[in-house]
């Protein structure tokens, strides 16, 4: 059973392919420590413990700051790195799959390493569990290790911070931000909506903010799946039968699908069906019936309960994986994200879903699975893990600044919650809600980056630029990058609106596209 507890695929922290800060100009670095690094542990009181402070010494990777790690029971662990040059600012970063990760992962050293360089204290967290001890979600048996890794370790972490910066500058961030994606874009949305001060500025990037019905739905795909298994060799086909329909509509063939919810496609309808013995060149009855599962819209007790699947992910990318692989079809003999997410979360989140009793093979699992009553059964869960709240009035009181990113590609985590999330909160806060939350939706783009989209971007200098300067980011200039050349640029626009070719010149190239109206 182990192996199906582990957090496959996504790290979720910030992909390799973003490149948060590069464009941001550093300020003077005016803030100097007023004590030692060693009296933080001084602060230790009833509510946490500083375990240990040091000072780490300028290298390649960072520049000299102290470290300092706090524990808060009942097993939450924060690490603030405090820059002995400071620009004043605190950077918070997220977690990836379900979270619990160590801090001497390399992923969460190089999101600390570039939040030291541009002179940021930052900030981060395992939520207040190991994923090496308590693997998947396995840690949710404690139910405070759940709320803590549902929301509470998030605002714990921004405090502490807080304090550690105030104690060793003698005064505290003038400015505070957050960025995850994934998992990390669940947590900016929570933090925007449970604690709307605890940020001035947040990017939330492929949240998986319906994590209970994400969870859910990918039980009830994979059940179909399991049942009408759709082999990898014909990923390839699928992908070609996709993208010769739906790479057009959008008025421009290039590559990618500027939205999929403007095409029309229908496996039952657009793919070709096997007429006798199965083919490499076409789909037997069973896995239609399969795709027409993954497309189409879940529906429990009559009424949609989660978007279907976007088009667009099939694809290969520069390397040659396609998105699917490793999600909604495992790779060989591991077993895929969809079904390593849906039955660690009723495994160990929402046994009740399946009767109490979830059987150790996932297989066996979700062929109990009913997705008719599941849902009222995990409800209760919906209030921690969750960040599905439209009403953003105090982050927007506050003076927050809320950034969105979303791989239209995405296999992972369904794009389509992250439209209708925002179209909620336009619908709750009214035509006004640009002037606080903007939605970018990366065509092309698989999870937290990659795929045949432009995925490298820096979100994160607009978003200081919009909260310190004012200027609301009307576009974000996007790159392609293919071992280590960028082969094609495009900018990135405010939802509703997408990049227009303006009819001559290169389409490889960002300047011949303008943001408009579709």
């Amino acid at each position: 059973m182990f192996k199906y507890l582990l957090p496959l695929v996504c790290t979720g922290i910030l992909s390799a392919q973003t490149v948060p800060l590069r464009d941001w100009t550093v300020p003077a670095l005016t803030g100097k420590p007023a004590i030692a690094c060693n009296d933080l542990r001084s602060l230790t009181n009833f509510g946490y413990s500083v375990v240990s402070t040091k000072v780490v010494a300028t290298t390649s990777v960072a520049p000299e700051h102290c470290l300092v790690r706090i524990f808060i029971q009942p097993a939450l662990n924060i690490e603030v790195k405090l820059p002995t040059a400071w620009n004043g600012r605190l950077y918070m970063f997220g977690n990836g799959g379900w979270a619990g990760e160590s801090f001497e992962t390399a992923g969460r050293i190089a999101s600390a390493a570039r939040g030291l360089k541009a002179g940021f204290v930052t900030a981060s967290t395992d939520t207040g569990h190991s994923a090496a001890l308590e693997p998947g979600a396995s840690f949710a048996q404690n139910r405070q290790e759940l709320l803590d890794y549902g929301f509470r370790s998030l605002h714990l972490t921004a405090e502490t911070a807080k304090i550690m910066a105030k104690a060793y500058y003698g005064a505290g961030p003038q400015k505070s931000y957050y960025e995850g994606c994934s998992q990390g874009g669940r947590q900016g949305l929570t933090l925007a909506q449970r604690f709307p001060n605890d940020f001035d500025g947040i990017i939330a990037g492929a949240p998986g903010l319906y994590q209970t019905a994400t969870h859910l739905s990918r039980a009830y795909w994979m059940q179909g799946m399991n049942e009408n298994p759709v082999p990898a060799s014909k990923l390839p086909l699928l992908a070609k039968l996709v993208y010769d329909k739906c790479d057009a509509a959008d008025g421009l063939k290039d590559g990618l699908i500027d939205d999929p919810r403007r095409c029309d496609f229908k496996p039952a309808k657009d793919l070709p069906r096997c007429t006798a013995a199965d083919g490499a060149d076409c789909f037997t009855a069973s896995e239609l019936k399969t795709l027409e599962r993954i497309y189409g819209d879940v529906m429990s007790q009559g009424k949609r309960f989660f978007p279907g699947w976007p088009v667009g992910a099939e694809v290969a990318d520069a390397n040659g994986r396609h998105g699917w692989m490793g999600q909604e079809i495992n790779a060989g003999n591991t077993p895929g994200a969809w079904t390593s997410y849906g039955y660690n979360f009723l495994r160990w989140i929402a046994p009740a879903a399946l009767g109490g009793n979830v059987d150790d093979d996932p297989v066996k699992a979700f062929r109990k699975f009913d997705i008719n009553t599941a849902p009222a059964k995990a409800e209760e869960f919906r209030q921690i893990i969750d960040a599905t709240d439209p009403d953003l009035s105090a982050f927007r009181k506050h003076g927050g600044k809320l950034l969105m990113y979303f791989g239209w590609a995405d296999p992972q985590l369904n794009p389509k919650m992250g439209v209708e999330y925002y179209e909620n909160v336009l619908a709750t806060m009214g035509d006004s809600t640009t002037d606080f939350f903007r939605l970018f939706m990366v065509p092309g783009m698989f999870h937290c980056g990659g795929g045949m989209g432009t995925s490298q971007f820096d979100a994160t200098t607009h978003l200081l630029n919009w909260v310190e300067q004012s200027k609301a980011p009307a576009r974000i200039e996007a790159a392609r990058v293919v071992q280590g050349k960028v082969v094609r640029t495009r900018p990135l626009c405010v939802y509703p609106e997408v990049a227009k070719y303006k009819g001559s010149g290169s389409i490889d190239d960002s300047a011949n596209f303008s943001c408009a109206k579709p």
